[in-house]
């Protein structure tokens, strides 16, 4: 039998390809389509998928058994997530480019890490992990220093680089909190498709405020023009499946598989390797040595802390 930890690999593996696929498919739509009117639109169209998912393979799409607050709990997560990280997430990459968003999204560990030691009991990393969870981390601090005045305006960076971080700790707070429940529910055994139903759940949110939040925006009408032609309209719903429904129900089954949320999100990290690869052949973004360099350590740090579970 395959232990648990390498199946929540298996899935955390798997996440960060498919979330690599949207991001380079989202972004070039972003100078068209507001960021406001595409995190409704993928999030209700993800919600969407997966309630006829439920209803093609036989899932409840309603769990009495959890405790009032922690259906609190996904609603907050979800809120966190859902909403605010990726609507800053979206706005973030039309400004700063999908390889340098993928390369700050690599500290995203040492955010989930505190919020573990905070949240959770038992987080401790061994030597080897620890080494890993340095080396992916690095790769920020050699974006930091990356000479490319005249590919992007250093204030735009700068702001760009601080708004993936505050996406980063809305997300990365909301995940954590939410590995509470999760640790809860399987406690006896794992039942992928209570953990599928909490990812929808967690969805709802992030529908119903992202929708508030741009009928909140002046000329809604003109934002949604875009949307009219199939350039626009085709790779969004295309980031809409593969995103908040594929990747986002292999996220969360990865958490839930692995005991410790920080290794789960240094695995993830690998998605900073296939981000740079793909924004480079399908975006033609530059492909610098520091980020090749920067992909690198990722790699070797997500090796290390793998092959240590």
């Amino acid at each position: 039998m395959i232990p648990e930890n390498y199946i929540g690999i298996t899935f955390a593996i798997s996440a960060s390809i498919l979330w690599s696929i949207t991001v380079v498919t989202i972004k070039p739509i972003t100078n068209q389509v507001s960021p406001f009117l595409i995190n409704p639109i993928k999030n209700s169209i993800g919600f969407f998928l997966f309630f006829i998912s439920f209803i093609l393979f036989d899932i409840p799409l309603w769990y009495h058994d959890l405790l009032l607050s922690e259906y609190f709990i996904i609603l907050f997560s979800g809120t966190l997530g859902m909403f605010l990280g990726d609507t800053i997430f979206i706005y973030a990459l039309n400004k700063i480019g999908a390889n340098r968003v993928a390369i700050v999204d690599a500290f995203s560990p040492v955010v989930i890490f505190i919020y573990c030691l905070i949240l959770l009991p038992d987080q401790s990393l061994n030597f080897v992990q620890i080494i890993g969870f340095v080396l992916t981390i690095i790769g920020l601090l050699i974006l930091k220093n990356e000479n490319d005045f005249d590919d992007i305006d250093s204030t735009v960076k700068i702001k760009g680089i601080l708004m993936v971080l505050g996406a980063m700790l809305c997300t990365g707070f909301g995940v954590v909190y939410l590995k509470t429940v999760l640790n809860r529910i399987n406690e006896t055994g794992y039942d992928i498709k209570i953990n599928l139903w909490i990812t929808a759940f967690r969805l709802i949110p992030g529908v119903i405020f992202s929708w508030i939040l741009f009928l909140l925006q002046k000329n809604k009408l003109e934002k949604i023009n875009p949307l009219l032609e199939k350039q626009n309209l085709i790779p969004l719903i295309i980031a809409s499946i593969i995103g908040p429904f594929i990747a986002l129900g292999c996220w969360i089954l990865g958490y839930a598989f692995i005991d410790k949320p920080s290794i789960t999100s240094i695995i993830g990290q690998s998605s900073v390797i296939f981000i740079i690869l793909l924004s480079w052949i399908f975006l033609k973004e530059k492909l610098t040595r520091l980020r090749i360099l920067s992909a690198i350590l990722v790699f070797i740090g997500v090796i290390l802390v793998s092959l240590n579970l």
